[in-house]
């Protein structure tokens, strides 16, 4: 993911041992004291909610630190967000958090399709 700050590159290489790991790596200037400050608040945050987070300086970048029980397999997430699903379906509605998100898609499809003339 590109940021105005920094981007998120997930790497999964030999140097990784093909293993995905997560990196934080400013641009344009970002860096520094203000920049580490930051990340560090954020990832103190995010470790209030997912105990055992890290953060580790690589170089200019920064590799986040994710404990192994936090590490699913494509099949234990897809059974996580098929539980989320069926849920929805039972609660009859969809979180607060993804109807904004859901009219947005659905205008830009529709407009995109109206555009193309389909």
């Amino acid at each position: 993911m590109r940021g105005s700050k920094a981007n998120l590159v997930i790497r999964q290489g030999a140097a990784e041992d093909y293993i995905p790991q997560l990196s934080v790596e400013p641009v344009g200037g970002a860096g520094g004291p203000d920049f580490e400050r930051a990340l560090r608040n954020g990832i103190d945050e995010l470790a209030e909610t997912y105990p055992g987070l890290t953060l580790l300086q690589k170089g200019d970048n920064w590799q986040i630190g994710i404990p192994e029980q936090y590490r699913i397999g494509h099949e234990a997430h897809f059974g996580q967000v098929m539980e989320r699903y069926l849920q929805y379906l039972v609660d009859g509605k969809l979180p607060d958090w993804e109807v904004p998100n859901m009219l947005a898609k659905y205008y830009t499809t529709t407009t995109a399709l109206q555009m193309a003339g389909l």
